[in-house]
Parts: structure tokens; sequence; C-alpha cells
């Protein structure tokens, strides 16, 4: 297997992980010690290695919420500066930012240099920072989701972002500004301080089999609610009668992902706030959770066995199903396996006002330091927002763009890959998931309350969404 699909892998399953961080630290208020260099720093230019840098877990400089301190330094003192870069990923994201890294080190202006340091996923990151930052040796640069960050680093250890944006000598220009497209920006900014940069955003996805569709009768899309329940009932239905079919599979498989049941509650125009304690017991949460009960008590839609749905679909087990961008080589890899013919699409959530999509992904966040290294870790992280970098980072991952300027670039993308440009075009129906601290611990109670939605048959959502919106105060409450 290709080593995007090794990466799908891991990307599809990381989520589960950050559960069992997330209980290790509300249990014993603890965790494990592994040390940052415990991963082998692929270095990005032909130079010797830097020692470790120690930082004190007090900086001796207090920026301001006007001018940072790493906006007053002179270029010169930027020479020789190392930054130490870490991300989750691994395969070819991994070799993609290695790659991009050296190409910095060896052509930026100032003489800085960048060292690269992979890690094996999301926990397994935020447990080497807890342990970097208990030792007064954090990196200078994290790629990770921003809703993580008050297990990663102290509440003040982030500089600002926006400010090194909007500065006229370090920051981009106008011209550089609008062309970063606002909805990226949305999902990091708090309280008008932008604690990330985006760098990969994803995009959570209906995928849909159009020949199947079609030959069931229907000529459109199921992008409509009343037009998903149709066809979605219909393939049920028609594999019950079909005796070389499973029954109880056809229309959408269920999935409880927290991201694909935060995208219906977005789709019936539920939101998310970036600062408060989340709630479902609500217009949008009724409706969104109420509608996927009704279609579960006809029988439309279905639990699956396999926690993958690749071969459901590619079999006409499943005609919809939710995904992300970055499932679709594996997709496109099963289809090829299976034989199959059948064209598919990539479609929004289908809500009352039309598709939505739900867009989430990590954020650079800039740690406080000195002020050569902050501002070393910023001109790496506007590199790294360029739209050839941008190009590169898309076709290894599957994101979207951060910069309208790089879809320019990925024509030939777009052709090879039909069901991403579907996916990058419903940018206009995008909603984002805030960085939010409580979402970690939200979102599986989430999960467990639809659960119990779907397969409870008094088709009382409104008493489970009350206890599902208690349960996370509750616990949000006793979380150390």
């Amino acid at each position: 297997m290709s080593k995007i699909n090794g990466f799908l892998r891991l990307r599809n399953s990381k989520r589960w992980l950050i559960v069992g961080l997330f209980a290790l630290v509300v249990l014993t208020g603890c965790s494990t010690e592994p040390q940052l260099e415990a991963d082998t720093p692929t270095a990005s230019a032909t130079t010797t290695s830097a020692p470790t840098r120690t930082v004190s877990p007090t900086p001796e400089f207090t920026p301001t919420p006007t001018q940072p301190v790493g906006l007053t330094v002179d270029p010169d003192d930027l020479e020789g500066v190392v930054i130490r870069f870490v991300h989750p990923w691994v395969g070819e994201p991994a070799d993609t930012l290695e790659s991009v890294a050296r190409e910095f080190s060896l052509t930026n202006p100032w003489g800085i240099r960048v060292e690269v340091y992979p890690h094996g996923g999301e926990m397994v990151l935020v447990e080497a920072l807890q342990a970097a930052e208990a030792n007064g040796e954090m990196p200078d640069l994290i790629a990770a989701q921003p809703y993580l960050r008050s297990m990663m680093i102290a509440e003040d250890g982030l500089a600002d972002v926006s400010v090194y944006i909007d500065d006229p000598r370090w920051g981009f220009s106008p011209d550089e500004r609008e062309d970063i497209m606002p909805v990226f920006l949305e999902a990091f900014t708090i309280e008008e301080q932008m604690v990330a940069l985006p760098l990969a955003p994803q995009a959570t996805v209906l995928f849909y089999n159009r020949t199947w569709g079609e030959a069931l009768g229907f000529t459109e899309l199921p992008r409509e609610l009343a037009t998903f329940r149709r066809q979605t009932c219909d393939a049920t239905f028609a594999n019950w009668q079909d005796d070389n079919q499973p029954g109880r599979t056809g229309g959408w498989v269920i999935n409880l992902d927290p991201w694909v049941l935060a995208s219906w509650y977005y789709a019936f125009e539920g939101t998310l706030p970036a600062a408060d304690v989340p709630a479902f017991n609500n217009e949008a949460g009724r409706d969104a959770f109420g509608y996927l009960w009704d279609l579960k008590n006809q029988g439309c839609i279905w639990f699956a066995l396999q926690p993958d749905s690749y071969a459901y679909f590619a079999n006409r087990h499943a005609l919809i199903y939710a995904g992300q961008l970055d499932q679709i080589p594996m997709q496109m890899n099963w289809m090829d396996a299976t034989g199959s013919e059948d064209e598919w699409e990539v479609l929004g959530f289908p809500g009352p006002a039309g598709e939505r999509i739900l867009i989430d992904g990590p954020g650079l966040m800039i740690v406080r330091d000195m002020p050569e290294q902050e501002l070393a870790a910023w001109l790496f992280s506007k590199y790294l927002l360029e739209p050839k970098v941008q190009v590169q980072l898309v076709k290894s991952m599957f994101s979207l763009p951060v910069r309208e300027s790089a879809m320019d670039l990925l024509a030939d993308f777009e052709a090879e890959y039909p069901q991403w440009a579907q996916g990058a075009a419903l940018l206009d129906s995008a909603s984002v998931l805030p960085a939010s601290e409580y979402w970690p611990m939200a979102q599986w109670v989430l999960q467990d309350g639809v659960n119990r939605i779907l397969q409870d048959e008094s088709g009382n959502v409104n008493l489970l969404l009350e206890q599902m919106d208690a349960l996370i105060v509750d616990l949000v409450g006793s979380t150390p």
C-alpha cells in the first residue's frame, strides 16, 4: 500500500487515540514523559545540528499585544538561528514537510535553518510536548489541532499570530492577506486573538455513488433533505429485495465520528462556540439528530460491522457514506480492486438551507520565546503558506489550499482527482470547527449521546440531548 494510504489509516484512527489521552489527564493529572528528542530530527540543511535549546519556563521578556518582541529583531540577527518544528504526520506528508523545510533552509535570505521532528500521531505529539514543557525544552513551531493547545502548553505560551500577519514589515502584503481564504483564519480566532495559522485544512464530506443512484431511478444528487431521505431509503429497500445483496444495507451507513455528527449539526444551522461549553439541546440539535433518528426508525440507515466504509461503497452496500477528502485515494483503490466502474462524487451534508461542509485541520502555533526564535518561526510559517508550498501539501495530504491563488496551480490535480475538486468547490458553503478547548471532551459525549439517540425506540431526542449537555458540563467542570 502506498505512503498516502498508510497516512490515511493513521488519519482515520488518530482521533480515537485522543480520548485515551484525555482519560489519562482527567484521571491522573499527569502523563508519561517521552522526550521530544526521542523522535529522530530530520535536519533540513547540510550544516551541523544545533544543540538542544533549553527555554526558561518564565520568559524574561513581556510581549505586548501591539508589538511582539519578534518584530523588533534586526534581520542580521537571524543569521544562524535554528528553529525546531514538530508535527504529527508520518509517511508522504512528513516527507513533503521535510523537503519544504530543506528548501527553506537552503534558500531563505536570513540564514535561518529548520529542523523537523515528525511524530506518529497527535497523541504522541501531545505527550512529547507535555514532557518538553516540563523540562523547559519546547520547540519553536508546532503543527497541531489548536483545541489541544491547553494539553500541550501553558495558557500564555503561544504568540498571537494575528499581529505578525498584519505587520507591515514581516507580515503579509495586502494582496497576500486577501489571498488567504477567511474561512480558514476564522477557525483559529478566539476573542480577537489568533492562536494559530492554518496549514492543511481538511473537509468532512459525503461520498455518493452516482451510477447506483441513477440505476435506482434518481437523476438529481441528494443535496436536499427530502432527496437524501428518498435515496437512502430506496437504496436500503432495494438491497432487502436483492438476493445478491445483504439485507440491512443500502442507504447511508451510520458514522458516529464526532466530526461527522458535528457536520450534521452545522448543516441544520447549529454552531459550536470557540470559548464556551458546547450545547446541543437546541433547535439545531433536535432537528439534526431527530432527522437521523427518523431515518433510522424507518430502516433507511444502518450500523456497519466494519469500521471503514470503503468496501461497502465499492460493493454497493452503501449508497452514501461520510468521510474526509484525504480518504479519496483509498476509495479509488477499493473501486479498482473490486472492479467497480461506478462513478462517484463528493457532496456536502444536506440541511434546511442547502448543503454544508465542515472544515477543521491543524494550525501552526508559534511558541513564545526569544525574539529571534519567534520571528524565525513566523517566517517559516509564512513560507508554508506560499502557493507553491501549499500545492505540495495538497498533493500529499489531500487537504485544501489556504491560498486561493494555489488553486490556479492545481489544475492537473483536479483533473486526476475530480472528487477532490468537487470538495474544494464546496468552500462557499463551508463552516469551520472552532479551536474550542472544550471540544476534545465534548466530542466523545456527542458521539455516545447520538449513538443512544439512534438506538432508542422512544424517539425522545430532547431528553437524551438534555442529558448529553448536562454530562458535558459535569465533565468540563471536573477536568483538572
